[in-house]
């Protein structure tokens, strides 16, 4: 499967032309920086993020019509590299297979604006008394080298560990944050999307899903696994709750941005909704209050007494 993705990929760069794409006349003509039509693929693990701030756009905006279609990453992907999308909305950076054929084709990358920071997080049904493990172990389970039950022999049995596809962002971020680029060599229980992986982890004992912090942050069903591990300067980090704030200050592993990718590099549409989704002051305190970090908001932490 990530094979065919990765050919595909190729397929589409080798049509691309090397100079940088412009809005054909009918777009120029349809359109301002706030009126217009414009389809918006994002990433379907981060559609409920957004769907409260572009109904503050429409508000605002009223000559602009916006129409959001959730799809898969490596999808929103494509169809940006092929000239067919003008704003995707994705929870991933570039993959390095995207990377290095944008490069070796001289595809110039795309002007983004960061939204927020999101994280990648493990949740365990409650049936499972789990609470830590560190970045070292979970790899070793991930490549098949140890299981749970190596480390954790109080378990009674082995967790399904679930999983969106592998076109998603959550695993693609699986791959690049957990396994620095090797897939994973142990079974995964793949379903549909982002959302499936919640219902099912709250449904079925013995389950971790793979998901985003901002999925599970105000869900008392499953149970985030805090995760100790070494950081960029070599102090390790214990274990801390999975939270906003130890995201802000670093103290968690696996910080996920989320971009919005324009097409073109002009003050145009798609331009006006990136920019408004990454810096409105309402939009940047949303993110805040599902339990993420925003992008553009200044964060003051109070410790606790």
């Amino acid at each position: 499967m990530i094979l065919r993705g990765f050919c595909s990929l190729l397929c589409l760069l080798l049509s691309l032309s090397a100079c940088s794409p412009r809005q054909s006349a009918p777009e120029r003509q349809a359109e301002s920086p706030t009126s217009g039509t414009l389809e918006l693929l994002c990433d379907e693990a981060i559609v409920p993020l957004l769907q409260e701030p572009l109904l503050r756009f429409d508000t605002l905006y009223p000559d602009a019509h916006l129409r959001l279609i959730p799809v898969s990453a490596r999808d929103a992907m494509r169809e940006l590299l092929a000239l067919r999308a003008r704003l995707v909305i994705l929870a991933r950076d570039y993959l390095p297979d995207e990377d290095s054929l944008m490069r070796a084709y001289g595809v110039p990358r795309h002007p983004r604006v960061k939204l927020a920071e999101d994280a990648l997080v493990f949740f365990a049904h409650p049936a499972i008394r789990l609470d830590t493990l560190n970045t070292t172990q979970l790899r070793a389970i991930f490549r098949g080298e140890k299981r749970f039950r190596d480390f954790f022999p109080q378990l009674a049995r082995e967790p399904v560990l679930v999983c969106p596809p592998p076109p998603s962002s959550v695993y693609a971020n699986l791959v690049q944050y957990v396994l620095q680029g090797i897939p994973p060599r142990v079974p995964l229980l793949i379903v549909p999307s982002a959302d499936s992986v919640v219902r099912y982890v709250t449904a079925t004992p013995w389950s971790i899903g793979i998901g985003y912090l901002s999925q599970v942050a105000h869900l008392r069903e499953v149970r985030p696994l805090e995760l100790g591990f070494v950081d960029s300067s070599g102090a390790y980090i214990s274990p801390k709750p999975v939270h906003q704030s130890y995201v802000l200050l670093r103290k968690y592993p696996y910080v996920v941005p989320i971009y919005a990718y324009m097409r073109d590099d002009l003050r145009d549409l798609p331009w006006t909704v990136a920019t408004f989704l990454g810096t409105d002051a309402e939009v940047q305190r949303h993110f805040l209050q599902l339990g993420i970090v925003p992008a553009f908001a200044r964060i003051r932490l109070v410790p606790e007494e």
